[in-house]
């Protein structure tokens, strides 16, 4: 409880700096789009998530222009904590034979700690995701997407298109590029990982 506690009061603290360090965009809702797009996400998700909470703790999609889709989600199973990574074997959008494309799935065991702190990052971009009237929508590049469920049980999804050199943004992707090496079993400490969270936590409480 006391963890908890503790997580919380960060999260609510670091809402006030973030603004002045970058945000995301709320993600909007995939079920409005309509054609070609409402098929592609209504087919590509349920293959990419394969495996995954529908739920989830702390969720990162990366969806690429022109290359293989790939996530990882932070799961709780019967108490033991994972890192799963699911990577397409080829990119869904570019697919000729969609029904041929597969899911190449992975997971890693993780501590305690690392878990808590992965959902502490993941509830802190949920609480300082807003819509801005200067948001990017980029068509060559990268959208990532960052999911968790708040305390009301609802999916909360941001994003952010190819954040830019060392800005804060890209470096949150860069540690949660780390996070999905981690779960395909790449050879990445966890304290590498927990030390690049706590900087960019530590960046929040300026």
């Amino acid at each position: 409880m006391k963890k908890q506690l503790f997580i919380i009061f960060l999260v609510l603290n670091s809402i006030f700096s973030f603004s002045q360090i970058g945000h995301l965009e709320p993600a909007k809702d995939f079920r409005e789009y309509e054609g070609i797009l409402k098929e592609y996400y209504e087919n590509v998700f349920p293959l990419l998530y394969n495996g995954f909470s529908e739920k989830p703790t702390a969720r990162f999609t990366s969806m690429p222009s022109f290359s293989n889709e790939y996530s990882f989600s932070v799961e709780n199973i019967a108490g033991i904590k994972y890192i799963k990574s699911n990577r397409l074997s080829e990119s869904f959008w570019y697919s000729k034979k969609k029904s041929k494309v597969r899911v190449i799935s992975k997971k890693k065991k993780i501590s305690e700690k690392l878990y808590l702190k992965i959902t502490e990052l993941f509830k802190v971009l949920e609480n300082q995701t807003k819509e801005t009237e200067d948001g990017i929508i980029g068509f060559d590049g990268t959208t990532y997407y960052f999911a968790t469920t708040d305390n009301n049980g609802e999916v909360k999804i941001g994003e952010v298109w190819s954040p830019k050199g060392n800005s804060f943004l890209a470096r949150i992707v860069a540690t949660c590029e780390n996070i999905y090496s981690l779960g395909k079993r790449k050879r990445i400490s966890e304290s590498k990982i927990m030390e690049s969270i706590e900087i960019l936590l530590n960046e929040l409480k300026k």
